[in-house]
């Protein structure tokens, strides 16, 4: 009997590389908006904070050029909220496009997998098959073999 082989076992084993570096690629992307979310967190304080500070600064006597440095920190705090934003969702949509890309890579090993499975299966029957033939072939034999004896014996 031949033994089994899967001609396509290599590029499975090509698609579980591939398989493994979008998973790497997906951790590192959640790593980054993980951190990314961290900055947003960090800056959402601080504008917070440059918000009270400016309504304090109103509620007491202040020079109009404290106002306005107050007020230009409030600015430059709400762009820097508005900017990692925008970058937090970016990072949304990258997480979302890399886990797209380990689903489809997963999929397609898992069909070459299921194909080298319907293989196997057919791989079994056909030796199955050829060692039922030889069984039968055996088996006719011996009892060719026996039936001669039988008749031999008896014309003895």
């Amino acid at each position: 009997m031949k033994k089994f082989k899967f001609r396509l076992q290599r590029v499975i084993e090509v698609r579980e590389v591939k398989k493994k570096q979008c998973q790497k690629e997906l951790a590192s992307s959640q790593e980054e908006l993980a951190r990314r979310e961290t900055l947003l967190e960090e800056a959402s304080q601080e504008s917070q904070a440059s918000c009270e500070g400016l309504r304090r600064a109103l509620t007491v006597a202040v020079k109009a050029g404290q106002l306005t440095a107050l007020d230009d920190w409030r600015s430059r705090q709400a762009e820097e909220v508005e900017a990692r934003t925008e970058q937090t969702q970016e990072q949304h949509r990258e997480v979302d496009r890399r886990r797209a890309a380990l689903i489809l890579a997963a999929k397609d090993k898992k069909a070459l997998e299921r194909l080298k499975e319907r293989r196997w299966e057919e791989y079994r029957g056909e030796t199955l098959r050829e060692e039922q033939g030889f069984l039968d072939e055996l088996g006719s034999r011996v009892g060719q073999s026996r039936k001669r004896e039988i008749t031999d014996r008896e014309m003895d």
